[in-house]
């Protein structure tokens, strides 16, 4: 057990600034941060700051957006579909913005997701940049918070060749994909982030896809120093039964019509990155996934000081009638300490 909490620790020493992610109106910084091992972010080319009643929709053509005050209080995705919007994207960075969506935590997938029973259906994505076809184009994501939204960051891209940085962001209470990279799946890194809450952590498959799980894409898929919980959430006659509950993929609510369930770690593909590398992160899963086995195999890759806490019911070898095994430099503990040990130490900073 000592093994697993000093994992826990190295996942979190490198995170810093933690502040500014947790829900709260961050102070500015005057200075575009330098953040070692991705690029440096261009000189402000747009400023957002207070309470925002619409999106910030422009081109970017190697700029920085500094939305570190700028707040959107529950009028998004409903009206505002995507509050974080470029349709052409060039080289630049995206700093702060503070975006509580207002998708009811109350509301089924069937009826939020698929509009069962007259429900709106609000979808949307928060951070939503699409990548020219430039060469070496990019944009990265800095301190950032989401939470009730359909899909928290969605960067789309002309070219597999582009690179998506999300360093030090947060979501939570995420209805679909904390990360979906699904129009051109493209090069990621990932640093000291905390998805606190995802239905499925990241997602590298194209519209009419099928699941694979390992990718042919030229390119990396890297997650460093983060903590990712795949949280069950409420479900419907459309994606949970009673079958499912025997098999371990859904768990019954006091409402006979709604389950709890999620869809797992990994949304891979044929088209997905070939090369994974995670290191120093902690996963937490508290159920198999309610769809397939798929989710829950890993892709061949590089794994290094990763945990995975599972907290469901039985062994997670077997979770939800599948033969589950962690690659070599993922360890697995029913400790639920060591993720709240994890968890605290980043919120506290």
């Amino acid at each position: 057990m000592a093994r697993f909490l000093q994992v826990a620790a190295s996942a979190v020493a490198v995170i810093t600034l933690v502040a500014s992610c947790a829900p709260t109106r961050g102070d500015r910084t005057d200075d575009v941060p330098v953040v070692a091992g991705v690029p440096t972010c261009p000189a402000v080319s747009l400023t957002r700051v207070g309470e925002r009643h619409s999106a910030v929709e422009a081109t970017n053509n190697g700029g920085t957006w500094d939305l570190t005050r700028a707040v959107w209080d529950e009028n998004a995705p409903d009206p505002i579909e995507y509050p974080v919007r470029s349709d052409a994207w060039t080289k630049g960075c995206v700093l702060g913005g503070t975006i509580y969506g207002n998708i009811p935590r109350h509301a089924t997938r069937d009826q939020w997701y698929d509009g069962d029973g007259g429900a709106a259906s609000p979808g949307g994505d928060a951070f939503r940049p699409t990548l020219t076809d430039t060469p070496g184009n990019f944009v990265l994501i800095k301190d950032a918070y989401v939470e009730d939204f359909e899909d928290a960051y969605d960067t789309n891209s002309a070219l597999d060749s582009s690179t998506t940085y999300l360093v030090h962001v947060r979501a939570r209470y995420i209805r679909d994909d904390c990360l979906e990279i699904e129009d051109v799946p493209h090069r990621v890194v990932i640093r000291d982030s905390f998805f606190d809450g995802c239905f499925t952590a990241f997602a590298q498959r194209p519209s009419g896809g099928h699941a694979e799980r390992n990718g042919d894409g030229a390119f990396s898929f890297t997650v460093e120093s983060s903590l990712v919980h795949v949280r069950p959430q409420r479900l419907g006659p459309g994606y949970c039964s009673d079958e499912q509950v025997e098999e371990g993929r859904c768990t019954p609510t006091k409402d006979p019509d709604v389950w709890l369930g999620a869809y797992g770690i990994w949304k891979w593909s044929p088209d997905a990155a070939s090369e994974v590398v995670v290191r120093d992160t902690i996963f937490r899963l508290d159920i198999a996934s309610y769809s397939s086995c798929s989710s829950q195999e890993w892709p061949v890759g590089t794994y290094e000081d990763v945990t995975v806490v599972w907290t469901g019911n039985g062994k997670y070898k077997n979770a939800g009638g599948c033969h589950n095994r962690l690659p070599k430099g993922v360890e697995l503990t029913t400790d639920l300490g060591v993720w709240r040990a994890a968890k605290g130490a980043w919120l506290d900073g």
